[in-house]
């Protein structure tokens, strides 16, 4: 008697995470190497929600020494480590979280250096993380990894504010597992097989039993039949009459010569649910905007030898769909559940999977044809050309989903904002719920007030015996802050449309890192780092704002 093997130790350790992005998508993952610039809080909360899943390797780029500001903030530091490098302690402990993932840090030389050699590989990184890097360092940056086409994330926290900016050339969604999905069963240009099944069930001569476990979508199918009869049409109901037309002729079916007219069992809940299931049964098939858009860009028509793999898969199930899918995408091979027996829905599964399965043949045969007219296919490895055929299994699957983000570049950011600042009112009520993007705004300023003074606003060494002198100072800032403002709006209004009260609030925080703030935003972080590693879920398009203050965030697009 043959053994039944159960989890092996990964499969328990990574068990929850497993149910979200998949055995692929754990393997992505463990494959992924992350570059984290700035060892503080708000960048070890980020490798450690990296680190505890599984990522592959990490390189943290810091030159600075933990001082006692750190050990106030930063879980990963302690008093006993001042003036110790903090690129190499916090690497260490976070190693220790989990011993499968690789990490090296680098101390010697600053960014700043690495920048100006230009020696460095980033495009090793899968993803490059800055943590409250200053603006000139961090356009520099920003425009080197554009170049490299190496996506760069952006986080930032300063008092209860926080911050996430997304810099991608192109990210390829495969798996955007989305919330809420119309199944993709056909009803209006049902599948040959399906009608066959159909046909081969004779309402008139079931059983009781076998009537009341018959799938809802063969009921649907076989009213549908009838109300396309009797109208003289051929597409779906649509309007509220057609549907209610449509729904006593379930009502019909529900009748069966085995029910007695005061039958209390007649319980007919498969019908019930062919009547509840109408409006995300029958709809239209049809390609959505966002897949026709795919098949009409430039780098779908263009391809060549340099082209990524999702384009050539593209344009492999744009050739399916202009000919054997009759202007549709290939089948998803998934069925919803249902009320009816084992039997009936395993039938209903195999019809649907069977046809996905022949689809997924057909595209995977356009592919290679592709690769081996631009001279791609001899270039792979035999590992690249042997995982071909799962790759066009999950795309076919996904293809409804399909997408690709191209964010707006760093470097253009300054001109993008002022877009967004002609658009803020200038007069509002003092309990107005202040906008995110204002906040945003805010922030920027203070970068500008960095780069003049070399300071942040309401930064200054704090002593109790000279409360009144740093007040006066906080004043001062508060005053050079909205001079520097207006330098950045550089309009005619008379009115500054980011209001005082958040300056003023900016101004209190002086740069201050709190660890609440910095956990939430290096969680979130994290998060949009997994997304860019497996291509799945959607990451942020393309600035993610959180105001600790009201515990709010939103996400806006520049």
């Amino acid at each position: 008697m043959s053994k039944v093997s159960g989890p092996d130790t990964k499969q328990i350790q990574y068990d929850r995470q497993l149910r979200l992005w998949g055995d692929h998508g754990q393997k992505a993952l463990e494959g992924g190497r992350v570059c984290l610039i700035g060892a503080n809080a708000l960048g070890t909360e980020t490798l450690k929600a990296l680190v505890l899943p599984g990522l592959g390797s990490f390189t943290i780029i810091d030159h600075q020494l933990v001082t006692l500001a750190d050990c106030g903030s930063n879980f990963f530091v302690h008093p006993s480590m001042i003036d110790q490098s903090r690129a190499r302690v916090t690497c260490e402990l976070l190693k220790q979280l989990n011993p499968d993932v690789h990490g090296i840090f680098i101390d010697k030389p600053s960014i700043d250096d690495l920048l100006k050699q230009n020696t460095f590989d980033f495009s090793q990184f899968n993803v490059v993380i800055t943590a409250n890097l200053p603006l000139n360092t961090l356009v520099i940056l920003a425009n080197h990894l554009w170049t490299l086409k190496i996506p760069l994330l952006v986080a930032r926290t300063y008092g209860f504010i926080g911050t996430i900016r997304l810099q991608v050339v192109e990210h390829y969604i495969i798996e955007a597992h989305p919330d809420d999905t119309i199944p993709d069963l056909r009803l209006d240009r049902p599948l040959k097989s399906f009608i066959n099944h159909c046909n081969s069930i004779d309402f008139n001569n079931l059983t009781r039993e076998e009537h009341l476990h018959i799938p809802s979508l063969i009921i649907q199918y076989k009213a549908l039949q009838y109300w396309q009869k009797q109208t003289n049409r051929t597409d779906l109901p649509h309007t509220r009459q057609e549907k209610n037309e449509f729904k006593q002729i379930l009502e019909q079916l529900s009748n069966h010569s085995a029910y007695d007219i005061n039958d209390l069992n007649k319980h007919v809940e498969n019908f019930e649910e062919a009547k509840r299931t109408i409006p995300s049964h029958l709809v239209n098939t049809n390609l959505s905007l966002i897949i026709n858009n795919l098949f009409h860009d430039r780098c779908c028509l263009e391809l060549s030898n340099q082209s990524h793999m999702f384009w050539f898969i593209i344009n492999a199930m744009k050739l399916f769909t202009q000919n054997e899918g009759h202007g549709l995408l290939p089948v998803r091979g998934e069925v919803p559940d249902m009320i009816t027996n084992t039997n009936s829905y395993v039938k209903l599964v195999e019809i649907y999977q069977e046809q996905a399965k022949k689809d997924c043949e057909i595209i995977y045969n356009y592919l290679i044809d592709l690769l081996k007219e631009h001279n791609r296919f001899s270039t792979m490895t035999s590992n690249e050309q042997a995982t071909l055929h799962e790759l066009v299994h999950i795309y076919c699957k996904n293809a409804s989903f399909l997408n690709v983000l191209r964010t707006t570049s760093i470097k253009n950011e300054d001109d993008l904002l002022q877009k967004q600042i002609e658009q803020i009112p200038l007069e509002s009520s003092s309990d107005e719920f202040e906008s995110d993007i204002s906040w945003y705004i805010g922030l920027r300023l203070c970068d500008l007030f960095y780069e003049k003074f070399k300071r942040y606003p309401g930064e200054f060494p704090l002593s109790t015996n000279e409360i009144n002198i740093d007040q006066r100072q906080l004043e001062i800032d508060f005053n050079d802050l909205k001079q520097v403002g207006k330098q950045l709006l550089n309009c005619d209004r008379q009115q500054n449309p980011i209001r005082e009260n958040i300056l003023e609030e900016l101004c209190r925080y002086g740069a201050s890192e709190l660890h609440s703030i910095s956990a939430f935003i290096g969680g979130c972080c994290a998060q949009e780092a997994i997304k860019l590693i497996t291509h799945q879920y959607v990451p942020i398009d393309n600035i993610l704002v959180y105001n600790g203050i009201r515990q709010s965030a939103s996400v806006f697009k520049l």
